[in-house]
């Protein structure tokens, strides 16, 4: 037992004549390729599942942080938006009440004065 891994001498020379070593070439070769190519798959595999699962949860995430937004604009802002239409409605350049049947007579009616 001179050869590597306990291969006697005589099995490494007939390996070699008879091209037993080209055949585990050529074998280790493809199991080689057949794994890098499982390989890039896995790999592209893992990162379109990464974006889809990406996407989603920033969805979820850009929903719920616009929602908290609006809601805190609306509580901030609201008062002084209500005002501002309390002044526009209680101002003395309101149109009376003929003026607004006359517009509103108008519009059923289809004429553009």
């Amino acid at each position: 037992m001179n050869g590597q891994l306990g291969f006697s001498p005589q099995l490494i020379e007939f390996m070699s004549q008879t091209g037993r070593f080209d055949l585990v070439s050529l074998l280790l070769t493809i199991i080689g390729l057949i794994l890098v190519a499982g390989g890039i798959f896995a790999f592209l595999n893992l990162r379109r599942v990464a974006r889809e699962t990406a996407k989603e949860e920033a969805a979820t995430v850009a929903e719920a942080k616009a929602e908290r937004v609006t809601n805190e604009y609306l509580q901030a802002e609201l008062p002084d938006l209500m005002e501002a239409y309390r002044g526009f409605f209680d101002s003395e350049d309101a149109i009376s009440d003929e003026d607004a049947d006359r517009m509103a007579n108008a519009q059923e009616d289809g004429e553009s004065k």
